[in-house]
């Protein structure tokens, strides 16, 4: 009897197939979700006693006796959710996943799933979840949740920002650069928007002073760049012998005004800048941002607004590419067992990565960046780290299986 030259081939391995909704996906998303809201709810506890504490006892005094005061002080921490926990979900979701993964291979839960022939790549469905799920909740409170609470507050006169921010009462006086010339006007913000003892420096082609129109009030005529000013005078640099003078509003009284019932003036400034004149860009409602985003009529601001639009729009991947970052550290680094150290640096790795983000967000609005890359740098470069740490993971696999076929 003569044995086979070829040795018997194994049973073959059951094929593990990549299932988004089966049970090792469940039972992660909710370890993933559990620690996340653990979380968020401590950073939430944190940031609204620092945000709370100051103006409690404004906020206290809008109730009309101790219940009263209790209820307005839930009401308005309630309102200041939304906008204190947006900026602070992508990093607390990062910590939760981490927490999750850390806790995966302490158990020996990771080894065991590895072991049964599942890829890191197949384990990403919990991962890419809880990404989508945060993400839109991350999303709609920084687009739409964050500014109406903050409608609500201005309504309300609540706090501090709600009555700073009040758009009932005309704005401070302001200078603007406005239709080749000078503005000066407080602005009653409307809608419609109405401008307010308004002063307007018209140049001429060569910058120098050509005329001034004083009114106590502007409106807009609506589709154009018009606004009306109405029982009002002026002033022209020029006499009829064409000698040119320099007025001085406040001293030259012997200068010659012209009263007029009504004159209208180019401003190229959008209307409903005005309207939204004086609000932080995280305070204006999505859609709104957009529109002044796209505005050619918005004076240096703009980039202000651009920036925060592409940096809410970004908000969507954030907290899953954040999620991808620590769980795809964790499957590198903390596959057998967990260091201190490494679990540390993991951490500061996430911590960079929001700090980048609100890094990004201060230059875009200040000009030193473009508001495209301001929104979109950190979440290409988490791509990218994400992407390569799972080509290492990949690498690392293949070489462990050529070893061990060999």
């Amino acid at each position: 009897m003569t044995e086979s030259a070829h040795p018997t081939a194994p049973p073959p391995r059951p094929r593990i197939v990549l299932a988004p909704f089966g049970r090792h996906t469940r039972y992660m998303l909710a370890g993933y979700m559990r620690h996340v809201v653990i979380v968020v709810s401590i950073l939430l506890a944190i940031a609204l006693t620092i945000d709370l504490w100051p103006q409690f006892a404004q906020v206290a005094a809008k109730g009309s006796n101790n219940l009263a005061a209790v209820w307005s002080v839930a009401r308005f921490s309630a309102l200041r959710t939304p906008g204190l926990i947006a900026p602070l979900l992508p990093f607390a979701t990062f910590i939760g996943v981490l927490w999750t993964e850390v806790a995966h291979t302490q158990s020996g839960e990771r080894m065991l799933v590895w072991n049964s022939g599942r890829s890191p790549l197949q384990c990403l469905s919990p991962v890419l979840l809880v990404g989508l799920i945060l993400g839109a909740a991350d999303f709609a409170m920084d687009g739409w949740l964050g500014p109406a609470s903050m409608g609500i507050q201005m309504a309300e006169r609540l706090g501090r920002d709600g009555e700073a921010f009040d758009r009932a009462k005309l704005s401070d006086p302001a200078w603007m650069a406005a239709g080749g010339g000078i503005l000066r006007a407080q602005v009653e913000f409307g809608p419609p928007p109405v401008l307010r003892n308004v002063m307007f420096f018209a140049r001429d082609a060569g910058g120098k002073l050509s005329e001034v129109d004083i009114a106590p009030t502007a409106t807009w005529q609506d589709g154009t760049d018009f606004w009306v000013m109405r029982n009002g005078q002026y002033w022209n640099a020029t006499n009829t012998g064409g000698v040119r003078r320099t007025v001085f509003i406040a001293k030259a009284t012997h200068q010659t005004m012209t009263p007029f019932d009504k004159k209208a003036i180019t401003l190229s400034l959008d209307p409903l800048w005005f309207t939204w004149y004086g609000l932080q860009p995280q305070y204006i409602p999505l859609p709104v941002l957009a529109k002044l985003a796209a505005s050619a009529r918005v004076p240096d601001a703009h980039g202000r607004y651009e920036t925060r639009l592409h940096v809410v729009l970004a908000e969507a991947l954030l907290p899953g590419l954040m999620a991808l970052l620590a769980s795809s550290l964790a499957m590198l680094l903390l596959a057998y067992g967990i260091a201190a150290p490494v679990v540390v640096g993991i951490v500061f790795s996430g911590y960079i990565a929001h700090f980048g983000i609100k890094a990004c967000l201060i230059m875009g609005q200040n000009g030193y960046m473009d508001p495209i890359i301001a929104g979109w740098l950190v979440p290409g470069c988490l791509f990218a780290a994400v992407t390569g740490v799972f080509l290492v993971i990949e690498a690392q696999r293949r070489g462990k299986t050529s070893i061990s076929a060999g």
